[in-house]
């Protein structure tokens, strides 16, 4: 079980982290220095998740921040499973939603880039009838001031599903140099614009796939990671949600495994809630991104024709 291997798990928490480490560009030598590995070591082990099925690719997602959004997770309650799969397909057409996480048993987890208000997770919840819905903090993307160009949105839009697509092809579909791409990924990825992020195929995980959030009472989220990280042998992704609220990412090795860890938690001095979920599948959305990102450098070529510079 590779997922339950630690040389594995380490890699993907590397790699994976958060959004903080989404937009640093690492080479194979600085992964390979941190683990403590060679180069070689670590093109294998990302050559096997490949292989495997587990790794899709990586997708490039701008910064909500840019479109006059902030990250949100909406969790939804349905009555049945079969409720829970007629959703899936409309909720992957509904703007604003990132990721469909399904959750064990009759739940969904939305990753959505919503306004300050929440409309969007409003209008979501009051889709369905008899659906439980809970909004929640999303991952804290740190805010980023860049002013993206016609140009800039353009190449976004182009790498939106495959952030490993060929400079090349994008620089041709653009109408610029590959010098030029290449110059704009990098200012945008230095200033927070955009993000790196992995793409997975939990069906091809041979390990349970755990998501924990955890809320203090009396700790920050910085302590919270403090003292829930060092319990989880096999973690991948760890980032606050909220002053006081961390999300966890890890594989286990059975239901117990999970159930044990949430019970000691939940006994923890400080510790305000706890929730696990087990993770059974990951829908991807990038339509409306392409809409939007097309929509966005619009309006600044408008402007621009219109004198806005």
């Amino acid at each position: 079980m590779w997922s339950q291997d630690k040389a594995y798990s380490d890699l993907m928490q590397e790699l994976w982290g958060s959004p903080t480490r989404w937009n640093a560009r690492k080479t194979y030598t600085d992964v390979a220095r941190k683990l403590g590995v060679d180069d070689e070591t670590v093109r294998n082990r990302l050559r096997h998740m490949k292989e495997s099925g587990f790794l899709v690719g990586w997708r490039l997602v701008p910064n909500p921040s840019l479109m006059g959004r902030e990250s949100a997770l909406l969790y939804l309650e349905f009555a049945d499973p079969e409720s829970k799969q007629e959703a899936i397909s409309r909720l992957a057409r509904t703007g604003g939603v990132v990721i469909i996480a399904s959750v064990y048993g009759s739940s969904l987890l939305l990753t959505l880039f919503d306004d300050a208000s929440r409309a969007l997770s409003k209008r979501i919840a009051g889709m369905y009838r008899s659906v439980k819905a809970q909004t929640i903090p999303g991952m804290r993307f740190p805010r980023s001031a860049f002013r993206m160009t016609v140009t800039d949105w353009q190449i976004v839009r182009q790498m939106l599903g495959d952030a490993e697509r060929r400079i090349s092809g994008v620089a041709k579909e653009v109408a610029v140099s590959q010098r030029t791409v290449k110059r704009r990924l990098d200012r945008m990825m230095d200033s927070s614009a955009i993000f790196v992020m992995p793409m997975i195929n939990q069906s091809r995980s041979d390990g349970v796939a755990y998501q924990l959030m955890v809320e203090g009472e009396s700790m920050s989220s910085t302590e919270v990671e403090k003292l829930v990280a060092p319990r989880i042998e096999n973690l991948v992704f760890r980032a606050p949600y909220s002053k006081s609220g961390t999300i966890f990412g890890f594989y286990g090795r059975n239901v117990a495994e999970g159930s044990e860890l949430l019970r000691w938690i939940k006994a923890q001095p400080g510790v305000r809630s706890a929730r696990m979920s087990i993770i059974e599948d990951i829908k991807y959305v990038s339509d409306w991104l392409e809409t939007e990102t097309e929509r966005l450098g619009g309006v600044i070529a408008a402007s621009r024709g219109l004198g806005g510079g």
